[in-house]
């Protein structure tokens, strides 16, 4: 009996053969989920976003995301300590507690310092006799801008001071730069205020130990649209610097508020910043006596254009040696560092040349 040509190409179609349309039989289940979960890309699993592969590549943002992932829910991912500080990070000569001061009385008084032709880096303390501190700080280049603002509120200005450190550029195409340093409207909070130009060679200095604590450090990113970053600090440090530079990630100028706070929503200091970011690295440091500080960054600043980094390590702990004299500077207008040097500035205030001395 003879089997037809049609009878037999439908055989073959009927027999079970592997084709493109049939998808592979799996082998195990649990391979499957672990295929459906992780995915390597460069030697590192890293999960799925809602089913969908991260394309992102290995990058600072996945290696902070990383960090946080592997730290326990009941510690913070960053905690201001000593192991977290640069060798660098502690000079009794960078930010000097004995420069000349002089008497601001309150209610909106102000005192203003011209910077040298010359000049790129100035040092500003700002202080009070123990009563709550409220100034402010501005940096003006010619009459009508101003690149630099910081507002100073405190409630203990003698126990935790001012100490900041303004970068700006070397240019006097739009008019002479100027500090100016005023008070706020209560006529009962005057402030005891110091600053310290320094000259280049002090300035080229200061940089390079900046660059080497940046560097050195774990910086902390804020994008911006009031991105909240809590920093935890230990008992032990007595207080701790702040970095804040913007030109890796955007070279944009940074709105941002920084407090301090001493148990849950006890603002004890309270600063407003607003600088250049790329050409205009701010370094300041602030007091944190005794146990229980947090450090609380918020940026304020749009969320397109408001992206920065910061670093926070200690500058003085329990440890530290405490320095050989605390005896004022006796050159007006300049500190003796270690080199001989001093800082020139001249004020133009109505005080003239009245220094506070104790």
């Amino acid at each position: 009996m003879k089997v037809g040509r049609p009878f037999l190409a439908l055989c073959a179609l009927l027999t079970p053969t592997a084709s493109a349309f049939i998808p592979p039989p799996v082998a195990s289940t649990a391979a499957a989920a672990v295929a459906a979960n992780t995915a390597i890309f460069g030697g590192f699993e890293h999960e799925f976003n809602g089913g969908l592969p991260t394309f992102t590549p290995i990058t600072r943002s996945r290696a902070q995301s990383e960090y946080v992932a592997d730290t326990p829910a009941t510690l913070a991912p960053y905690v201001v300590s000593g192991d977290k500080s640069s060798e660098l990070s502690y000079d009794p000569a960078a930010f000097p507690k004995n420069i000349p001061l002089q008497v601001i009385q309150g209610g909106k008084s102000r005192l203003t310092f011209k910077m040298p032709q010359g000049a790129e880096r100035a040092q500003i303390y700002v202080q009070s006799n123990g009563r709550p501190l409220a100034a402010r700080v501005e940096l003006w280049l010619g009459p009508i801008r101003r690149v630099h603002f910081m507002d100073i509120k405190c409630m203990n200005g003698s126990e935790t001071p001012y100490r900041g450190c303004i970068k700006f550029k070397n240019t006097d195409s739009a008019g002479p730069q100027t500090i100016e340093i005023s008070t706020s409207d209560d006529s009962q909070f005057p402030a005891l205020v110091g600053v310290d130009v320094m000259t280049p060679e002090r300035s080229k200095e200061r940089q390079k130990v900046f660059d080497a604590i940046w560097k050195s450090s774990t910086k902390l990113y804020s994008q911006g649209d009031k991105t909240v970053r809590s920093i935890p600090i230990a008992d032990h440090v007595k207080s701790v610097q702040l970095l804040v530079w913007s030109k890796d990630v955007g070279k944009k100028s940074f709105k941002v508020n920084i407090e301090f706070l001493q148990g849950p929503n006890c603002k004890r200091q309270y600063y407003e910043l607003q600088c250049g970011g790329g050409t205009q690295p701010y370094h300041a440091v602030f007091e944190t006596p005794g146990n229980g500080w947090t450090m609380r960054f918020v940026n304020t600043k749009t969320l397109h254009d408001g992206s920065v980094e910061f670093v926070v390590v200690p500058y003085e702990t329990i440890d530290d040696a405490i320095p050989d004299t605390d005896a004022m500077a006796p050159y007006y207008g300049g500190y003796a560092d270690r080199n001989g040097e001093f800082g020139y500035a001249e004020t133009l205030g109505p005080h003239g040349n009245r220094v506070y001395r104790s």
